[in-house]
């Protein structure tokens, strides 16, 4: 009998092992994401204000204004549903291996 507690222990303690390495996975390409979409906002940046020294009159200005912010919150919102999805999936996957243990458990537990 203490056998098998030892084994439903470790079983226990590999699940949250792998749900810890599924997690940090998730939160490395999470970190991938920001600096990529920092980058690709500065960028989106620099060549804004490339396009401002170009602007003849107060009209082109505010024209040239209101494109590059339309840009900029259109990839503002597109940036955070993608983070949103990512952190959805992550939570799934990382809190999976728990559950199929909590499966287990509950399985076990009706056994008894």
């Amino acid at each position: 009998m203490a056998e098998e507690a030892v084994e439903f222990n470790k079983a226990n303690i590999e699940a949250l092992v792998e749900s810890g390495k599924i997690a940090a996975k998730g939160i490395e390409t999470l970190g991938q994401e920001g600096v990529t979409y920092a980058r690709k906002s500065f960028e989106d940046t620099t060549a804004a204000l490339k396009g401002y020294t170009a602007v003849k009159t107060p009209a082109d200005f505010f024209k040239l204004y209101a494109e590059n912010s339309k840009k900029a919150f259109d990839a503002a919102v597109a940036q955070t549903s993608k983070t949103s999805e990512l952190v959805v999936k992550l939570t799934n996957e990382s809190f999976a291996p728990i559950s199929n243990r909590v499966s287990v458990i509950t399985s076990k537990m009706k056994a008894a």
